[in-house]
């Protein structure tokens, strides 16, 4: 302790000192005491309490000391500004480090600035090495060169084709040529082989066809959308390992768009044209299903784009038959008929009707069927009334022939196909219709009833495509509306 008075130390180490001192001569202590007797002892202990009690003591009036002193608060405060500088600078070293590699990477290159402005005003370049004119770059392979390489190639696409997974919708897969053809029935054909950006494990697009289209053909891609599209899916298929589920995945989704909004622009046609007020559609989607009820002309998407929502492609409902009058066979047409067309869970475009509808060439429930490659929503949806019109008159047939005063022979209540039945009776009903009733009878769907009235004379029991209005139509009398 002599020596702490020359030097400076710090009060922690003062404090430490201390209590060691005070802990080995209670060590010192103990370790005497099993020697000496008990006066002994408990004079050595007296000592020791008052010795370490002055020590504390002495302790305890210096720190209180240097608390009171406004030098040592100050030389205090500026150890702490010191460490914080000390921290900081050391921070702003390693920043300054770091700053220095990430400059490395940032720099910008330096352009050939002279060669771009020759390039620019002359359209030419004069400095390339005259040794590649000596080198006789060829494009193209001759006639010889290209029979040979393109077996070798067929034989390397096929080999690629077995190491990957092929989607089960693509129908045919044809390799011939140096090139990969592969097909969707209804949806695209596109043709593909082995060489984006030079490396010849990468598959390169080289033609793509759609094969969605309406009655006036196919629906076209313009040059520019090709090239985007297919350099998108080069990029997609270069960064997967499965390429054609990609390619099949981004390309099926686009076509179910595009059927969609046809099938939506075929409907806006249909009611701004003939059809006009005797339909109406909705939108429907995963969120709202026949949102929009009261709406008769939604907005449609413009062509070729999908829903920014990020919701699936919405499907569309259209309904028929709006007038509120009492159907026939008991059903009411409060419950509006509709056929709905929509992408299904696996995102497929699936038709369905809202009620049982008998197919009259099967006999069998109506399946209706969408065919992308020519898109007709007029003749899908004639078909469906159709149906309905057939399941309707057979409930009428059904519930006649269960009278036995209008049915006693078997051709008594019969059903027939107007517009391509040859039978004289049913000519002569449509014939001798009377005008004022002409139109309607120009609406009646495909079949009428046939109900004997006497002899080889019938009555006819029409229904018309566009309102469900019930046509009977008699020989030589007035027509009946209902």
């Amino acid at each position: 302790m002599a020596e702490l008075g020359q030097q400076t130390v710090r009060l922690s180490e003062l404090v430490k000192r201390a209590a060691e001192e005070s802990y080995v001569a209670l060590d010192e202590l103990v370790k005497k005491s099993p020697e000496q007797s008990d006066s002994e002892k408990k004079i050595g202990l007296l000592k020791y309490i008052n010795k370490t009690r002055q020590r504390l003591l002495r302790l305890h009036v210096l720190t209180k000391w240097c608390s009171q002193i406004p030098l040592v608060q100050y030389c205090q405060q500026l150890e702490g500004s010191l460490s914080s500088h000390d921290m900081c600078f050391t921070q702003a070293a390693d920043s300054l480090f770091f700053t220095h590699e990430g400059l490395q990477q940032a720099r910008a290159p330096i352009y050939d600035v002279p060669s771009a402005l020759d390039v620019l005003l002359t359209g030419t370049y004069r400095r390339l090495p005259k040794c590649i004119e000596d080198m006789g770059m060829q494009t193209a392979l001759s006639g010889e060169e290209r029979e040979l390489a393109l077996p070798k190639l067929d034989t390397l696409l096929r080999s690629r084709l077995l190491e990957v997974a092929l989607p089960k919708e693509i129908s045919t897969v044809t390799v011939s040529d140096g090139r990969v053809v592969l097909h969707v029935e209804g949806e695209f054909k596109v043709q593909l082989t082995l060489g984006y950006r030079g490396h010849l494990s990468l598959w390169r697009i080289l033609h793509l066809e759609l094969l969605v289209g309406e009655r006036s053909g196919p629906l076209k891609l313009t040059e520019m959308q090709r090239f985007s599209t297919g350099d998108d899916l080069e990029r997609r298929m270069a960064a997967v390992e499965n390429p054609f589920a990609i390619l099949y995945s981004v390309l099926h989704e686009f076509c179910i768009a595009l059927v969609m909004d046809t099938v939506l622009r075929q409907v806006n046609t249909l009611r701004q044209g003939r059809w006009n007020d005797a339909i109406r559609f909705d939108l429907i989607s995963d969120s709202s299903s026949g949102q929009g009820a009261n709406i008769g002309h939604p907005q449609a998407p413009p062509d070729g784009e999908t829903d920014t929502n990020g919701m699936k492609t919405p499907g569309i409902k259209i309904m028929y038959w709006l007038d509120p009058i009492k159907g026939i066979g008991g059903a009411d047409s409060g419950c509006i008929n509709f056929l709905k067309i929509e992408p299904g869970q696996d995102q497929h475009i699936v038709c369905s009707h809202n009620t049982f509808v008998i197919d009259p060439k099967t006999g069998n429930e109506a399946e209706f069927v969408l065919d992308q490659s020519c898109i007709d929503v007029e003749r899908l949806l004639l078909r469906a009334i159709s149906c309905n019109i057939h399941t309707r008159l057979l409930e009428v047939q059904r519930v006649l022939k269960s009278n036995s005063r209008l049915c006693q022979a078997e051709d008594d209540i019969i059903l027939k196909h107007h517009e391509n039945d040859s039978d004289m009776a049913l000519n002569k009903i449509l014939d001798y219709s009377q005008e004022s009733t002409k139109a309607d009878v120009g609406e009646l769907g495909e079949e009428v009833l046939c109900v004997r009235a006497y002899g080889q004379c019938y009555v006819a029991l029409g229904i018309s495509i566009r309102c469900m209005k019930r046509v009977l139509l008699q020989p030589k009398y007035q027509n009946q509306l209902f």
